[in-house]
């Protein structure tokens, strides 16, 4: 082949491949988007409220604000689904986010911070968001979770999102006015 040949292949192939790859990296993004996904309803409960979803009965427990810095906190959400329909819940794959009253989101941190070890050892050893924590349910029986997350100190009007997709169309959307 020829060196002109060459570079106008190379440079074909460049411009086929930049797009392809952005979509590929940004595609949980574009899904979660309300442009491709078309907005998925939301069911929205104030305080302490039980809802059924997902296979379950669901409560928020709890939100307790953490000190971490002088400009971030931890926020520990508890919360609570007893199953109704354990398989629907085996099925799903659970996802929980944070949202302040600015729309930005909060995703769990991976591993429990230290503050919440030491203040809370209990709830630490509670179990995730996912299918693992309902395992060993039985009907009827809570399953107590907890997440930890790391938001600005001046983060207001929290909001824990929760998904369930394979189980519910829907979003679980639990308002805590006591942030």
């Amino acid at each position: 082949m020829s060196e002109k040949r060459t570079f106008w292949t190379c440079l074909l192939a460049l411009i086929v491949a930049l797009p392809l790859a952005f979509v590929a990296r940004a595609w949980d993004s574009l899904l979660e988007s309300q442009w491709l996904a078309g907005g998925s309803a939301e069911i929205v409960v104030e305080d302490e409220a039980a809802q059924a979803f997902a296979g379950g009965q669901w409560k928020l427990m709890d939100m307790r604000r953490l000190p971490r810095t002088d400009d971030a906190r931890v926020i520990l959400a508890e919360f609570e689904a007893s199953a109704t329909d354990l398989a629907a819940l085996s099925k799903g794959a659970c996802r929980v986010r944070l949202i302040d009253g600015k729309g930005r989101q909060f995703e769990p941190v991976t591993l429990t911070e230290p503050i919440v070890r030491k203040m809370y050892p209990e709830v630490a050893e509670r179990p995730r968001c996912s299918v693992l924590a309902f395992a060993d349910a039985k009907a009827g029986t809570a399953v107590r979770m907890a997440e930890s997350f790391i938001v600005p100190a001046e983060a207001r009007d929290l909001s824990l999102r929760i998904e369930y997709p394979g189980a519910s169309d829907e979003t679980l959307v639990f308002k805590w006015t006591r942030s």
